[in-house]
């Protein structure tokens, strides 16, 4: 069945089948959002099938949330889900813990075009005390690795400055020539899977690498995103600017030119139509909050969610085609039904969409649940007027 993307997406219902009990086979979307259900969702994805509408979910994952496109991250054919500290099999339901690296807390961040390697930030962070008593995992370092879940080797890359690490920003592998692309403070960097620098260079001060889509299609550029805080009369003033730079040099590429989006918390690319256009996952904000940007909450963990896609700042998430005089919506869903979400390279590269059938309903566990409950309410009442009528004194 060829990969496609469905055009609307919707909350799973409380209930639904776990990636781990019944495996329903390689997915095509992950998505995440807090309130799906009444015991809330934290912790807790959704996945769809990559040809038709089979939602699985996984288990609370543990006291985080885990971000989809952020500490949750598709392979490439959307065989397995990488999330903090292990790879799931979508066909199967097994997991493999990824090593521990010496570090509190090890979060993937992008595939290799072929599903091999897994590059994943490695963090420190110590609990530290906050002034209103709380403690709060905070990163002393960042180390960026490459790692093969399958056989365990690993390759150390960098380390990488504090203040700019944005899961979900911070790495690209190329489509082709064994290299990837990583970002430390404002410098730039491809390097061979092993950590040998290719080429390096230094971006404009608020640039960001796009996302794991941010080398085209050809391996001839390299696409950053910039956040443009105006206007006058919008209602959220940001825009955000995708750009499209030399690897090797970081001078600017005449082509492809790429719209300015407006009205977005964020950003991020996740890959390339076949017919050109950029895929992005775009947010967009709750009513009337402050401007926020890669520096909120910057040098704290991202998995802690306080920085600038945290689901206290969106309301909803879409995946757009954008492209010169081109905008169009690929997939959406209800508000605060999706606020976090990845794609399979597999589903982007197909070009491919279809009808998307969310769930509707109450689900079938909650029916048969309150089915239950009616059935033994009815047998209840039936026996208390039974033996309310054998108690009644004879005439």
């Amino acid at each position: 069945m060829l990969p496609s993307l469905p055009d609307r997406v919707g909350a799973p219902h409380w209930g639904t089948a776990s990636v781990t009990s019944s495996p329903a086979g390689p997915a095509g979307v992950v998505f995440g959002a807090p309130t799906w259900w009444l015991t809330g969702s934290k912790g807790v994805l959704a996945v769809i099938g990559a040809g038709r509408d089979d939602y699985r979910v996984t288990q609370h994952l543990d006291d985080h949330y885990h971000f989809a496109g952020e500490q949750a991250v598709l392979s490439p054919d959307g065989r397995r889900l990488a999330s903090v500290g292990r790879v799931t099999d979508l066909e199967t339901g097994t997991s493999l813990l990824l090593p521990e690296l010496g570090a509190s807390v090890v979060v993937p961040q992008a595939w290799s075009p072929d599903g091999r390697w897994l590059a994943a930030i490695a963090y420190d962070a110590p609990l530290t005390l906050q002034p209103d008593g709380s403690e709060v995992p905070t990163p002393s370092r960042a180390t960026l690795y490459v790692l093969d879940p399958g056989s365990g080797a690993q390759h150390r890359i960098a380390d990488l400055d504090l203040g700019s690490v944005h899961d979900g920003y911070m790495v690209a592998f190329a489509p082709v020539g064994a290299r990837l692309a990583y970002q430390s403070a404002r410098t730039v960097t491809v390097a061979t899977l092993t950590g040998k620098t290719v080429s390096r260079f230094v971006v404009a001060d608020g640039d960001q690498l796009a996302g794991k889509g941010a080398w085209t299609p050809d391996a001839e550029g390299l696409t950053l995103v910039g956040q443009r805080r105006c206007c006058a009369g919008d209602s959220y003033p940001s825009r955000w600017q995708l750009r499209v730079v030399d690897p090797a040099t970081g001078d600017s590429r005449s082509t492809p030119v790429l719209p300015e989006l407006a009205g977005l918390v964020a950003v991020r690319l996740l890959g390339w139509a076949p017919s050109g256009e950029a895929v992005v996952a775009a947010f967009y904000p709750e009513p009337d909050i402050a401007v926020v940007g890669f520096e909120t909450e910057a040098r704290t963990l991202s998995l802690s969610h306080l920085q600038f896609t945290d689901y206290e700042w969106v309301r909803a998430a879409k995946v757009l085609a954008v492209g010169p005089g081109v905008e169009r919506t690929l997939l959406s869903a209800p508000d605060q039904q999706v606020l976090s979400i990845d794609v399979a390279d597999s589903v982007i590269a197909s070009g491919q969409g279809r009808v998307g059938r969310p769930p509707h309903g109450i689900g079938g566990l909650l029916t048969t649940l309150l089915a239950g409950v009616a059935v033994a309410l009815v047998s209840g009442v039936a026996a208390l007027v039974v033996l309310a009528r054998r108690r009644r004194p004879t005439p």
